[in-house]
């Protein structure tokens, strides 16, 4: 846990008679607030339109959803009222979004040239905003992502900003708030103001799920007067991912918990310094108000000003780093000041056109704050620092001071006087609360609150009831196939399961129909083999595959594809040896690559690179196809996804 506080909610707003926040557009026109919001960058409908004509001229650029989440910050004031891409990281030691986009794809973006403007638009083409490009810096192949992946050479674009419209999110538009609503919403609950004093109202910051130990931290600041805001960073994040709305369903299910009376359990898992006051009353807490029952969802139309929480959809980057719990010695991040928001709010503009280093950006936290629907996913994002490795924890460290900057520096920007960021101590990690989900069993109160425990398994089914995608990876006439067939008719026979076969030959007749078999054509099949699966597995179907799939880079695509779509992923590595395999030759296709009739074939003139990962070896020239697939039926019943004998 990282605690800032900050004495002025106000603080950020720079006059307009500031030096550093008196720059203009490229024609000369101010950045206008819209609807009278003072944080608001938006130009008024008349620059709008003009913006819209001419921008039939320039160039454009679609920005990914981490860079139109980094440019919806800047159009709405969190950096300050005159929004623009610096050259620098930081400014005034805060982090600020920043665009980079690459060169050398094909065929190969213009890079705007200084003084030229660009259309900054989303996936759909829409234009939210015209940059009025002052510079251009190299930036190192390692930072932001651009526009269309995969190019080189990426060139950081220095310049202001002219907001057309905010980014269209037809997901929770009533959690969506700017900060001018939050702040007019707060102003309305009397949670800011005169009356109140200073630092009532606090960020805590929900990278991923609230659980019991969270709520108690919550729970404790309002027993000190304090009213929290949750600001769930969710940017980047797909309005059709089903992940998205879990994680959103779960943090207003574990605000229900907020206002009831503090258990003996929590009050032992909220251990923290800030839960203090409200264990030395007993958990009697120094407020009268009625609370409401904590595990009842709340209904349509409930009222919520009588609450003491309040959750925030905010379009910043999630990060890995604040979903896992720390001990405190690794995750405790006081800054020795309140990040200083009115030197970044007129710092970003007056820093687009005096040049820079071309230093990188940080890398942004990856899109997994939510809940992972297999354990193997939830360890691949924050994955604890080992103490032993000083590089690393060096590495970690600085990321989290600098997370911890920008968080500050958003918090302020909303309104709020303090800002809590990471888990409690006490909370679950995401391997032991992905291994409950998969048995089926209970989630204990103590971890996490019944509210959110019931979304939870209502999404994520325990293994025996989840979707599944069983790939076979191995040579020409390994017997992929055979094995692939086999299994699905002992799945059809045992019940239970909706399974469909995608074989490689049979795939390529109808899916891949007119695709060559280069790298690029095979690795094409084998993404939409696995496009098809995730879709079968995400909707509690059962996928059988069979391609050759040589290519380790292109299997772990797969392997994400699925787990994403919240379906398991099983890799069987049919490792029957390529001499036998060329033996078989029942298609003649080895004698065919012998002469050279065939190029690049797999095992014979191009690689086959064996799977590091696989759940499951087999080998057809010791094993019979029968006892195989006995072994693949094994793993399956171990590792959870059929039931046991």
């Amino acid at each position: 846990m990282s605690a800032t506080s900050a004495p002025n909610p106000d603080r950020h707003v720079v006059s307009p008679t500031d030096p550093a926040a008196g720059s203009t557009g490229s024609a000369g026109h101010p950045a206008a607030s819209a609807g009278g919001d003072p944080l608001l960058t938006l130009v008024g409908p008349a620059r709008a339109a003009e913006l819209t004509s001419a921008s039939r001229d320039w160039s454009s650029l679609t920005l990914t959803p981490a860079q139109l989440a980094g440019l919806e910050l800047l159009l709405v004031g969190a950096y300050g009222p005159h929004p623009g891409y610096p050259a620098q990281d930081e400014v005034a030691g805060v982090p600020v979004p920043t665009l980079i986009v690459p060169t050398g794809l094909d065929p190969t973006p213009q890079v705007p040239a200084p003084g030229s403007s660009v259309a900054l638009r989303d996936a759909e083409g829409v234009m939210i905003a015209a940059l009025h490009v002052g510079a251009t810096i190299p930036a190192p192949s390692t930072g932001q992502g651009g526009a269309g992946q995969g190019g080189a050479g990426p060139v950081r674009l220095v310049g202001e900003l002219e907001g057309i419209r905010l980014p269209h999110h037809p997901d929770h538009p009533d959690l969506r708030l700017t900060p001018d609503q939050l702040r007019a919403e707060l102003r309305a609950r009397g949670w800011i103001g005169p009356q109140v004093g200073e630092g009532a109202a606090w960020a805590v910051w929900a990278d991923g799920l609230l659980h019991t130990a969270d709520v108690g931290r919550i729970r404790a600041l309002t027993r000190q007067g304090k009213r929290c805001v949750v600001l769930a960073p969710v940017g980047g994040a797909d309005p059709a991912d089903a992940r998205h709305h879990l994680r959103v369903r779960c943090l207003l299910a574990a605000l229900d918990a907020v206002d009831a009376p503090l258990r003996p359990s929590e009050a032992t898992l909220a251990s923290e310094a800030v839960a203090s006051d409200a264990l030395g009353t007993g958990g009697s807490g120094r407020h009268r108000e009625p609370t409401p029952d904590p595990y009842r969802r709340p209904a349509p139309g409930d009222a919520t000003r009588g609450r003491r929480s309040l959750l925030v959809l905010v379009p910043a980057l999630p990060s890995p780093l604040l979903v896992t719990p720390r001990e405190p010695g690794l995750s405790a991040t006081v800054l020795s000041g309140p990040a200083s928001t009115g030197a970044a709010a007129g710092a970003t503009a007056g820093a687009a056109t005096a040049g820079g280093n071309g230093d990188g950006v940080p890398t942004p936290g990856q899109d997994g704050a939510g809940v992972d629907a297999e354990p193997g996913a939830a360890r691949d994002l924050g994955t604890p620092v080992n103490p032993g490795t000083p590089v690393d924890l060096g590495l970690e460290a600085a990321e989290l001071s600098r997370l911890t900057a920008e968080r500050a520096q958003l918090a302020s920007a909303y309104g709020l006087t303090g800002s809590l960021t990471g888990p409690a101590i006490g909370a679950p990690g995401r391997d032991e609360l992905a291994s409950l989900l998969d048995s089926g069993g209970p989630i204990p109160a103590e971890l996490t609150p019944p509210t959110v425990a019931a979304e939870l398994t209502r999404a994520v089914p325990p293994r025996l009831r989840r979707g599944l995608t069983v790939l076979f990876t191995g040579l020409s006439g390994s017997g992929k196939s055979t094995l692939a067939g086999l299994l699905v008719c002992r799945l059809l026979e045992e019940g239970g399961r909706r399974v469909t076969l995608l074989d490689g030959d049979v795939v390529r007749t109808h899916l891949s129909k007119g695709l060559g078999f280069d790298r690029a054509d095979r690795d094409t099949n084998v993404r939409r083999i696995g496009f098809v699966a995730a879709q079968v597995a995400g909707a509690g179907g059962t996928a059988v595959c069979a391609p050759i799939a040589p290519y380790a880079e292109v299997r772990a695509e797969v392997r994400a594809m699925v787990r994403a779509a919240g379906g398991g992923f099983v890799l069987v590595h049919v490792a029957t040896p390529v001499e036998v395999c060329e033996a078989r030759d029942r298609k003649g296709l080895y004698a065919k690559a012998r002469a050279g009739v065939i190029p690049a074939f797999t095992g014979v003139s191009d690689p086959y690179e064996v799977p590091q990962d696989a759940d499951v070896t087999v080998d057809t020239a010791r094993l019979s196809p029968e006892e195989s697939v006995d072994r693949v039926l094994d793993h399956l019943r171990l590792a959870g996804w059929l039931a046991a004998d």
